[in-house]
């Protein structure tokens, strides 16, 4: 998540998740990987002998209590997590180490100024963090990604689309022209904070400014027992050649 300082708006999320953690621990949050995940990372490294998988870096930006983190670390990848929430990353320490008996490098930080060097990961994934940062946070921390990627590696993110209901309600406050200021309840994903939606065409627009190039775009849809219909989309991006 953005640095509460350098975008007030983001303060609200990070204080949401805080909240979260400190009431519910781990039920906060799902315990097991997105699946759309799990296809990704074994899509690329899944024929890697064990031997040649501990050499293969996956951070994960907003990490949470660790849900995605222990799997990549149990198949047996040097992994990292970065997450705002120090709550959410004490929660996953002790998760990945007594449940899961595996570990990651954890650090609290900032999307927009990665702790870490240029060209340094095989692979970033991001599932429904990225979309708690407004336009400007997401174009700031795409360029981050694009800096810590090798010239071959990839970057995975799952997010909300455009063509979900919260978006599609006209009446919300907004932040920008993607970016509603909180999604009220009753609707789906309700009181998380800043959230914001986009589309494939704006997703390429984003990445290529930042120096990505978007490999395919999956869709997931959810439609609830209200009728309130949730579209994700799964972005699976490459670094722009030298």
């Amino acid at each position: 998540m953005l640095n509460a300082h350098e975008n007030p708006s983001a303060d609200a999320s990070i204080e949401r998740f805080d909240q979260a953690y400190h009431q519910k621990g781990l039920a906060s949050q799902r315990m097991y990987p997105n699946e759309a995940m799990v296809q990704f990372v074994l899509g690329l490294f899944g024929h890697l002998a064990p031997a040649e998988r501990q050499t293969v870096r996956i951070l994960e930006v907003g990490c949470g209590s660790g849900a995605n983190l222990w799997m990549l670390s149990k198949e047996g990848f040097e992994v990292y997590g970065l997450d705002a929430s120090a709550a959410g990353l004490s929660l996953a320490e002790t998760h990945l180490a007594k449940k899961w008996e595996v570990m990651a490098r954890l650090a609290v930080g900032d999307f927009t100024r990665l702790p870490y060097p240029d060209r340094f990961f095989d692979a970033v994934i991001d599932v429904v963090s990225l979309q708690h940062l407004n336009l400007k946070g997401t174009s700031a921390a795409l360029v981050e990604v694009a800096r810590v990627l090798k010239q071959d590696g990839r970057f995975f993110s799952y997010r909300l689309s455009d063509k979900s209901c919260m978006y599609l309600r006209n009446a919300l406050p907004m932040i920008d022209a993607a970016t509603v200021q909180d999604i009220p309840s009753p609707l789906p994903l309700a009181n998380n904070g800043p959230t914001s939606f986009i589309g494939p065409a704006l997703a390429r627009h984003l990445y290529d400014a930042a120096g990505l190039i978007v490999e395919s775009i999956q869709t997931f849809g959810r439609t609830y027992v209200s009728g309130d219909f949730v579209e994700y989309m799964a972005i699976d991006s490459s670094l722009r050649p030298i």
